[in-house]
């Protein structure tokens, strides 16, 4: 196998797929990239087992093949190197990358190693324009679990419905539900949990013009944008009822500036005990009260805030870092708050929805007594 590309080609490439190669594995083998020769391209393929990366690059394919290289040691070396053409070779138990700087070498791996592509029979299509499914990821995917022991909550449930898309992502402590219409109607209905990884890397793909071509098989999803092929596993859990714990009957009512309570959260959350990061949040007639004290340090914070409150007055405690990433994924000037006692759920709404949209972000209480 031998080839030449332009080094800043290749680096791309190689950064993107790196983002699916495992820091630890039990088999080595995962740790390279498939350098694979197609016509007069260049395909790299990384995978972790459960997602892969293909990219496609323009290349002078001087000898066809294939081989398996470290992606580490070749990504570092790449990206150390001027932008010029680098001719790469595959020896018998190594790789040469030849540029104007030098020669160097990097043992490589037997490619018959390499997992196989899954064969993909694919049960469902759907287009969503990049717009509509960045919208999907950037309002969820950030409350998804990282907790292993809890599958069915490490990804975003997606539901579409004729024209309809619902996403949801939920870690136990909080909850976010997305719906929004979409341009394309389905026959069939879709419903699947997609992977929290998967979706940072397809975020990282799209662009905000186009649209992109979606496949879904019996356990994958799969789609192509431009010179790039992302393939994933669908998480195969039950995702919980989240309509049943959203509550509707809610007596309390805030209004205020998302700006400035963000900005409060910002200042007074320093203050906070570094292992919770509780902070309360008392609301009155017109004042909203951002508080916090950690006794462990001597240390606390207190800011005011206007507001527009309905109901009786109440003090709430909340992860600071889960309350501005609730409030900061609602984007409108103001934000709703919606309470029904200091021990249940708070439930954060846009004061205007998007058009053809609805957002509702869950919050639970913390229920330490120490504020």
């Amino acid at each position: 196998m031998k080839f030449n590309t332009k080094q800043s080609d290749l680096l791309k490439a190689l950064i993107d797929v790196s983002k699916v190669v495992p820091t630890r594995t039990t088999l080595p083998i995962l740790s390279c990239a498939l350098f694979e020769t197609d016509e007069d391209n260049l395909k790299i393929r990384s995978t972790d087992l459960e997602q892969t990366i293909i990219i496609k690059i323009k290349a002078n394919i001087l000898e066809p093949g294939k081989v398996a290289v470290p992606i580490n040691k070749m990504l570092e070396i790449v990206s150390a190197l001027k932008n010029s053409n680098i001719e790469f070779s595959s020896l018998e138990n190594e790789v040469e990358i030849n540029s104007e700087n030098g020669l160097y070498k990097i043992p490589n791996k037997d490619y018959n190693e390499y997992p196989d592509m899954p064969e993909l029979v694919s049960t469902q299509k759907l287009t969503l324009t990049n717009i509509e499914f960045l919208n999907i990821i950037n309002n969820t995917a950030y409350a998804v679990s990282r907790d292993d022991l809890k599958p069915a909550l490490c990804g975003v449930y997606l539901n579409i419905e004729k024209n309809k898309a619902t996403a949801v992502a939920t870690d136990g402590h909080r909850l976010v539900k997305y719906e929004k219409q979409i341009q394309s109607k389905l026959e069939e209905q879709i419903s699947i949990i997609i992977p929290a990884k998967f979706l940072n890397i397809i975020k990282n793909s799209l662009n905000t013009s186009g649209s992109v071509d979606i496949n879904i098989s019996e356990n994958h999803i799969d789609l192509t944008q431009n010179e790039k092929y992302l393939l994933s596993r669908i998480i195969k859990e039950t995702f919980p009822d989240f309509n049943s714990v959203i509550p509707e009957d809610n007596p309390i009512k805030t209004r205020v500036k998302s700006k400035k309570i963000l900005e409060s959260i910002k200042r007074v959350s320093i203050f906070s005990n570094k292992t919770t990061k509780q902070i309360q949040l008392s609301f009155t007639e017109n004042e909203l009260t951002v508080l916090t004290e950690d006794k462990e340090s001597s240390s606390s914070g207190k800011e005011y805030i206007e507001c527009d409150h309905q109901g009786e007055n109440i003090n709430t405690r909340y992860n600071s870092q889960y309350l501005s990433e609730a409030i900061s994924h609602i984007n409108t000037e103001e934000v709703d708050i919606y309470l029904s006692s200091s021990q249940t759920a708070a439930v954060f709404k846009p004061t205007k929805e998007e058009d053809n949209s609805n957002h509702t972000a869950l919050l639970m209480p913390l229920r330490s007594n120490n504020v």
